[in-house]
């Protein structure tokens, strides 16, 4: 996930100011210089729909709220044309259309439109056009689907324009990589459709139930690509004969894989199902729970560990004894096979490093295969930036970067890897340089850069058509938390905000960065930041502490909800004391992880708060402990919700004080039985009377992707909160 930039807060008459300005223009251009009262006489409200419709850069780590797994522009290796890939929502159909723009490197300044190579659409959860790689200057290979065709691997040939299939399996092809003679696939698929119960065989014998998850028991036999299902592994070689490769753990498209550039070897992460008993000894605070959780032998497991595969012996093995840090699995290959370099990954516990914090923090490391011998490249977070094959130099950036360089690089030298001298204008070889721009009050665009003679033109205006809308301005906040720690957060303005006047507020939670451009949030479930803006209700993202690093100590401890509820609190004082909130109308969104959060301030706050919504998330309830049994409910709770550890389940777990609970309640739930997760809560508020509406998305994945899912999900935030916030004639019947 994203980190929190610290930036400086912006005064309340400097906003003032902003408002007389439309900030949709180019990046280069600083505002158009019209009246505030022009500006939104021109434009009108934006919504929901008109979000799902605006083209994004398709990317799926952009998509997750972090930085582009490639580079925006995905260059040929002699760098004279680009690819961009782009999507986009139609509400009316309900597909993601997906777009491939071919450009010419030396027309690049030339205002050029870009070709579309290639155009698909996605009736499913999956991206339509992903994993482009070029093999050379005339060819490349990606993964793509279209409705009613399962994604396979393609080639086309960007001059002739001949499409070819590389892949025929059976089932989905989620995640792939290919040699660099193309000679030689690996990839992963969706298992085969299959049901556990009302099979002619459950039926007559019955079920024996030992390891089997809940979601394997009641499959309803329909489309199996939620990514938490486990994957299957193939190789294939160039006459298309596929073999499959075996794996007790659990394989997923959303870990990396990647294939040697000679097709010996790959590299992948997997989700561990045997964790070995010395790694109790790790001591990183947010993993080690998991690590040392109790589970049925075969059962998923959150830890990940990066795994080898011999692809002509088909076999799979560990490529470090050692787990990774969540969220920092990256893969680069050196040399054709001979080694691999891979970021995050924990030192072997019988290693020769003696240095401190070896066992708290991952490193990033190069691997001799098959041998496995380690050479420490950095202890820092980084991802890789660049590969330099020709010198044997890796760039790498820093994940916390607060300023100033963010880039180191290094160089193997007498068997040692070193820091070596960063040079941003020799940090590639390419003249020119793509681009994506934003910032928290800027749309995304994206710009083109000569290296050498620094002379910059805006390539692509994504979205051109916001112009139209009357878009709320972002400022970045800092807060004081009820219980003293400082968080740093961003308020969306309503359009045409009134000095002085007091606004309902909505308090989105799960993240804040001022240098995204988020017209909902972080992420599309339940969020909708600026269309809620466009009703006339002030919205707050919250962010973390603005101490990096501090919140993780909280992490799965008794301390994580009051925390969470403690910066909610500090919000709601600080907009009061600014004079730009009623608190007496304070409604609260949580998804994944911070539902709980949520739950646990609508349950434990003396602050009042009108609505909320929780979607999809971890809710730190007693049914859901029983379930599924993750540490998360134990570490949150103070220990099991047995015996003397259930009393501290009574005064923390939010589900045994619905009571309490004041607010009218949405909730949502996303998959086959997800739905489960929120029955606690929809049952005993029931039981209680309680305003309470349960949505339940039978196909949705965690992050939302279908637009008539969307449109459920964030639409139905926005009548949410219009129902129960604003004090409209047409409301007041329902408070």
């Amino acid at each position: 996930m994203p980190t929190t930039t610290r930036m400086r807060d912006v005064c309340l008459q400097k906003r003032q100011c902003l408002l007389a300005f439309v900030l949709l223009g180019s990046l280069h251009t600083a505002c158009s210089k019209i009246s505030a009262e022009e500006h939104h006489a021109a434009q009108r409200p934006i919504t929901v729909r008109d979000t799902i419709e605006t083209t994004e850069f398709a990317d799926r780590w952009y998509f997750l709220g972090g930085t582009p797994q490639y580079p925006v522009a995905i260059f040929s290796p002699d760098r004279k044309r680009f690819l961009i890939r782009l999507k986009q929502g139609s509400v009316e159909r309900n597909v993601v259309e997906y777009r491939l723009l071919l450009y010419n490197s030396d027309q690049a300044f030339a205002s050029p439109q870009g070709e579309v190579l290639m155009r698909m659409s996605s009736t499913s959860n999956r991206e339509a056009i992903q994993q482009v790689r070029w093999l050379n200057n005339d060819t490349i290979t990606f993964l793509g689907e279209n409705p009613r065709e399962l994604p396979q691997v393609y080639e086309i040939n960007i001059d002739s324009k001949q499409l070819t299939r590389l892949t025929d399996h059976s089932t989905a092809v989620v995640s792939y990589d290919i040699s660099r003679d193309g000679k030689q696939l690996i990839f992963e698929a969706a298992p085969r459709k299959r049901r556990v119960s009302g099979t002619e065989e459950a039926l007559r014998d019955g079920i024996v139930i030992d390891s089997q998850i809940l979601n394997e028991l009641l499959d309803d036999g329909g489309e199996r690509d939620d990514p938490i299902i486990d994957r299957e592994l193939f190789v294939q070689d160039k006459n298309k004969e596929e073999k499959r490769i075996h794996s007790s753990d659990f394989l997923t498209e959303y870990l990396p894989l990647s294939l040697s550039p000679d097709g010996r070897f790959a590299v992948l992460s997997v989700y561990v199902s045997a964790i070995p008993d010395a790694w109790a000894n790790y001591e990183d605070e947010v993993l080690r729970p998991y690590i040392v959780q109790k589970r049925k032998p075969g059962t998923l497991s959150n830890v990940v560990q990066y795994m080898l595969v011999d692809v002509g012996q088909g076999t799979m093995r560990p490529l470090l004894d050692a787990p990774i840090r969540w969220g920092d699995e990256e893969i680069a290959w050196p040399s054709a096979g001979d080694s691999v370099i891979v970021t995050g990954t924990f030192l072997p516990l019988d290693t020769e490093e003696k240095e401190d914090g070896a066992r708290k923090h991952g490193f990033t490391v190069e691997v001799e295969i098959p041998y496995s011998k380690v050479h420490k490249i950095t202890g820092d977070r980084v991802s890789i930036s660049r590969w330099n094959a020709q010198k044997q130099e890796i760039t790498l950036a820093s994940k916390h970067a607060t300023g100033g360089t963010t880039a180191r690089t290094y160089a193997k030298r007498d068997g040692r890897w070193m820091e070596i001298p960063f040079s941003a204008k020799e940090s590639t070889d390419a003249r020119i340089e793509i681009s994506l721009e934003e910032d928290k009050n800027a749309p995304p665009q994206i710009f083109v850069t000569d290296r050498i003679n620094g002379r910059r033109s805006l390539l692509l205006d994504l979205n051109p058509q916001l112009r139209q809308f009357a878009i709320g301005i972002v400022e970045t906040i800092r807060w004081k938390a009820t219980d003293g720690h400082e968080v740093e957060g961003g308020i969306y303005f309503p359009p045409g905000y009134e000095r002085g006047k007091r606004y309902p507020l909505v308090i989105q939670t799960h993240g804040y960065e001022p240098q995204r451009f988020w017209l909902n949030g972080p992420w599309n479930s339940a969020f909708a930041a600026q269309p809620l803006a466009a009703q006339g209700i002030m919205v707050l993202q919250v962010g973390d502490s603005v101490v990096e690093g501090e919140d993780r100590r909280y992490v799965n401890t008794p301390a994580e909800g009051p925390r969470r509820m403690s910066a909610f609190e500090g919000a709601i004082d600080e907009l009061d004391r600014r004079g730009l909130i009623d608190r007496d109308r304070v409604g609260l969104i949580g998804f994944s992880r911070t539902a709980f959060h949520v739950a646990f301030a609508l349950t434990h706050s003396h602050y009042k708060f009108r609505a909320a919504v929780l979607a999809d998330g971890f809710d730190g309830g007693y049914m859901g402990q029983l379930l599924w049994r993750l540490p998360d409910g134990e570490g949150v709770n103070g220990g099991q919700p047995v015996g003397p550890g259930l009393k501290s389940w009574f005064e923390k777990s939010p589900a045994f004080q619905i009571d309490k609970v004041s607010a009218p309640v949405r909730l949502e739930y996303y998959g086959p039985l997800h739905f489960l997760a929120g029955w606690e809560w929809f049952s005993l508020s029931s039981i209680l009377n309680k305003p309470i509406h349960f949505v339940w998305l039978p196909r949705g994945t965690h992050l939302l992707v279908k637009p008539c899912e969307r449109m459920t999900s964030q639409q139905g935030s926005v009548d949410w909160f219009r129902r129960w916030l604003l004090d409209t004639e047409e409301n007041r019947d329902d408070h």
